[in-house]
Order: structure tokens, then sequence, then C-alpha cells
């Protein structure tokens, strides 16, 4: 739905899906994942990744994100265990699927009532987004949590 800008984008997930793809332009990979001709040079200018259009094609082709996106393992604290103790998961399409598909409903619940201006709403949810996801998966995708630190970020905004 939205692109993030990020400072320092690690543009070799264009690189990879290339390879994976096996595509030979940034305009064949644009096709590839369903955006315009020039959608993969323009993200490269405007330095962002179109994550809703990378994530479609790898689930509908069967591609791992993990080899995309060069993610390996994540570490995640236990809470059924103690504190101190971590455990190592791997994450998979699912959970990243159930984790932006979480933070789209607490946006869309948080933002609605605020009647902002379209400009606005997408330059905050391209702030919260990143912040958000990464704290769904550090408190196991529990909604309570997630939404009371996207309100607290709304408030500081």
């Amino acid at each position: 739905m939205f692109d993030t800008t990020i400072d320092d984008i690690d543009f070799s997930v264009f690189d990879r899906l290339t390879e994976i793809l096996d595509v030979r332009s940034d305009r064949a990979l644009s096709l590839e994942l369903g955006l315009s001709h020039s959608g993969v040079s323009t993200a490269r200018k405007k330095n962002t990744l179109p994550y809703n259009a990378i994530v479609n094609t790898c689930v509908k082709r069967g591609i791992s994100l993990d080899k995309v996106f060069n993610v390996n393992v994540k570490h995640q604290t236990d809470f059924n265990k103690n504190a101190s103790e971590e455990s190592t998961k791997v994450l998979g399409v699912d959970d990243l699927l159930a984790a932006n598909a979480l933070v789209d409903k607490i946006l869309e619940e948080l933002l609605f009532t605020k009647n902002l201006p379209a400009e606005r709403e997408l330059a905050i949810c391209k702030k919260l987004r990143p912040m958000l996801i990464q704290k769904a998966f550090e408190h196991n995708l529990n909604e309570v949590f997630v939404k009371t630190i996207a309100e607290g970020a709304l408030y500081m905004a």
C-alpha cells in the first residue's frame, strides 16, 4: 500500500530480484513486479522500495522473502520464559504478512478519526510503519501493545 523512504536502502534487493526472476533490466523487473515500466528506476531515484509489489510477487511465485531481503535469523525475546533468555525464530512470509496486516489495521483505526490531509496521513504511515512492524514482532503480534505504541507515537507527532 505505502512505500517507505529509508536513508540507506539496500538496493541489492533489486539485484537479488533481478537474478531470482531472471530479468535483465529495471524495466523488465518493474513489469514482473506489476509496476509501471519505469517503476524500479523511479524507486531507486526516490530512495523507496515498493514493498507491496515485492511481497506480492514473491508470495505468488513462492519465492522466500528471506532470500530477497537477505534475512537469515531474527532474535526475539520469548515472554513465556525468563526475560533474560533469548530464543531464535526464523520469520516467514506468513509472519511478515500478519505483522503488516496488524499494522495496517491499527494505523487505519487511529488515523481515521484524525481527519488529516492525505499527504500528512501518508507521511505519518511512512514514518511509523517500520517501527510498528518491529514492535509487532517484539511483542508477539499483540495488538494491544502495538496499538498503545502507535497511539503514543501519534501523540508525539
